[in-house]
């Protein structure tokens, strides 16, 4: 099993530029709801981490012709038969994007079996809210052997209906299972995430009928088939605030390209009050730090609130604050996976259920540490670059789930990094 090897600390900062990939978290929802596409769909700007590839391997065995090409950035999905119903367990335990072929499939054939999903182990990140929209939208569901399966039979039908909570696969699911339904459906109480807003952009430049008629409520007039197009994939919001997070921490100064601030404009705003100096342009990030971080309270929450997903790598670099950071999460129920690794380090890390509070040290040490999840790989790497000594980071094929190119992007900014077995 792959690991890394790292020296620390990084002595003079990072240094250097990166162009940011496109979102996995917006590429995976495209793929999957190009199932509802009739003819050829071409995606741009795809990011080829181990994720994309199991969702292209998944629509492959559903029965689309998928074609890649990843020196161009480009994945080709067409449709000319009807796909299986059927979505296998091999294909999608290792990623719980593949439940998003739940609302395509349906919305599509009115039908479907779907294998219980996998990804990162992250406390509650159940589907019920997904189940409760289904079935508002005339479709019947029961669990035998491992595998939700849902149909309607007298086709998918429009409705109303509000998620008790903000829910992001939620949200696209719905969408997608509303886009070629009878009537009208109106969804409340959205996620408007990014990756979010560029799956409507997709769909409806095939021909849906999608509108905001609120901050969080929108209207989906269903059509009777959405067309072949081509769109470009959003650049990927966790995987710049990563970056930027590598020269936090070791008092660095580099610039991310092909990034649109907005989607950051919460964290950036957090990295200004704990001291990192930000250049802010159209579509680039600039980040220098010279002086000692300041600390800060965080609470996450649902876009345009601070991002989960961003957290962890926000409380690597308050490891190395001058004095104590608080954080509240109030996503998931198990995103603090990071903490006890970077306590390894030595670390100041305590945690009382949502809450993590962090008292920042001047010297963290290498050691040999293992991730348990994706963004807890990166958490864990930014520790052992600012570390003294050599670090060992376990099972980092999480890391790659998510960031295309994870260790050659770390070098090329002056991370001293190999990638053994």
């Amino acid at each position: 099993m792959e690991k890394f090897l790292i020296k620390g600390p990084t002595s003079k900062g990072v240094r250097g530029s990166l162009e940011c990939s496109g979102a996995k978290n917006s590429a995976l929802p495209l793929m999957a709801s190009s199932i509802l596409f009739d003819g050829t769909v071409i995606l741009k700007n795809i990011p080829f981490v181990n994720d994309v590839k199991t969702m292209a391997a998944l629509l492959t065995a559903l029965g689309s012709n998928v074609e890649t090409f990843e020196k161009k950035k480009i994945i080709k999905i067409t449709n000319k038969k009807k796909h299986k119903l059927i979505v296998p367990y091999k294909l999608i335990s290792t990623m719980r994007a593949g439940v998003l072929t739940m609302g395509a499939l349906l919305g599509k054939y009115n039908k479907c079996s779907t294998a219980m999903s996998g990804g990162c182990s992250l406390g509650d990140r159940g589907i019920g809210f997904h189940l409760d929209g289904f079935k508002k939208l005339n479709c019947k569901y029961n669990l035998r052997n491992g595998y939700i399966n849902i149909i309607a039979k007298n086709g998918i039908k429009g409705n109303i209906y509000k998620f008790p909570k903000v829910s992001v696969t939620g949200t696209s699911n719905l969408i997608m299972a509303s886009v070629l339904a009878n009537g009208t459906t109106i969804l409340k109480n959205v996620s408007i995430e990014p990756e979010v807003i560029d799956l409507i952009k997709f769909l409806k430049s095939g021909g849906a009928q999608i509108y905001f008629i609120g901050k969080k409520t929108i209207k989906i007039n269903g059509v009777k088939k959405l067309n072949g197009c081509t769109h470009e994939v959003i650049g990927d919001r966790i995987e710049a605030f990563s970056y930027l997070c590598t020269a936090a921490i070791t008092k660095g100064k580099i610039k991310i390209d092909k990034i649109n601030p907005k989607y950051l404009y919460t964290e950036l705003q957090f990295l200004k009050k704990i001291g990192c100096n930000l250049k802010i342009k159209k579509s680039s990030i600039e980040i220098d730090v010279k002086k000692k971080l300041k600390p800060i309270k965080i609470i996450t929450g649902p876009f345009p609130k601070f991002c989960t997903d961003n957290m962890p790598s926000l409380m690597a670099v308050l490891t190395k604050a001058d004095g104590k950071s608080e954080i509240y999460e109030t996503i998931f129920s198990n995103r603090f996976q990071a903490a006890p690794e970077l306590n390894r380090m030595g670390a100041s890390i305590s945690l009382k259920r949502n809450k993590a509070t962090i008292i920042g040290k001047d010297k963290l040490y290498g050691a040999e540490c293992i991730s348990s999840d994706l963004r807890t790989t990166f958490s864990i790497i930014l520790g052992a670059i600012a570390a003294s000594g050599i670090s060992i980071i376990n099972r980092v094929y999480h890391g790659f789930r998510g960031y295309y190119n994870l260790d050659k992007k770390l070098k090329k900014i002056g991370i001293d990094i190999k990638k053994v077995s």
